[in-house]
C-alpha cells in the first residue's frame, strides 16, 4: 500500500512543480516551446514514479508447480468439456456433466463414467454424443 501513497506523492508534487513552473514561464512566441518542455518534464516525472515504485515492490504471487495439480481433475475438465460442447453443438441442454476416473497401476488415468444431467431421453443424448459416447458408460438422469 505504502507504493502506491509513494506514486500519488509524487504525482502531486509533478503537478505542483509544473504548475509552478507554467505560471513563471515567459508568454510570446516562447509560450508553446516552454509548454511542451514543461508536459515532457510532467510525464518524465510521472512514468519514473511509476516505474520507482513498481520497481521497488515485491509481488507475492504464487503460482503452483505443475506438479501440484492433480492431472486427474485435469483430465476429467477436459473430458467435461469436450462432452458439453458435443452436446451444445447437438443442440442439447444439460444442467452438468460429471466425469467419474479412475488411476490405474501405472499412474494413468482412466475415465470410467460419464454422468449427464439432462432433460433428453437417453437415446437421443447418445446419438448426439456418436463417437464420443462408445468408449466409456454414459449414464443420462432425467431431470
Amino acid at each position: 500500500m505504502s507504493y502506491i501513497t509513494a506514486f500519488i506523492t509524487a504525482l502531486c508534487a509533478a503537478c505542483v512543480f509544473t504548475g509552478a513552473l507554467y505560471m513563471l514561464s515567459p508568454g510570446g512566441v516562447m509560450e508553446k516551446p516552454v509548454r511542451y518542455i514543461l508536459g515532457l518534464v510532467f510525464l518524465v516525472i510521472v512514468i519514473s514514479s511509476a516505474g520507482v515504485t513498481l520497481g521497488t515492490a515485491e509481488w507475492d504471487a504464487v503460482f503452483p508447480a505443475a506438479d501440484e495439480i492433480p492431472r486427474q481433475s485435469l483430465d476429467a475438465a477436459s473430458a467435461e468439456y469436450v462432452y458439453g460442447a458435443v452436446l451444445k453443438a447437438s443442440g442439447i441442454n444439460f444442467s452438468k456433466i460429471t466425469v467419474c476416473t479412475d488411476k490405474s497401476d501405472d499412474g494413468s488415468i482412466i475415465i470410467t463414467k460419464v454422468i449427464i444431467y439432462t432433460g433428453c431421453d437417453e437415446r437421443t443424448v447418445k446419438e448426439a454424443l456418436g463417437v464420443v459416447a462408445e468408449n466409456y458408460e454414459v449414464e443420462v438422469i432425467n431431470e
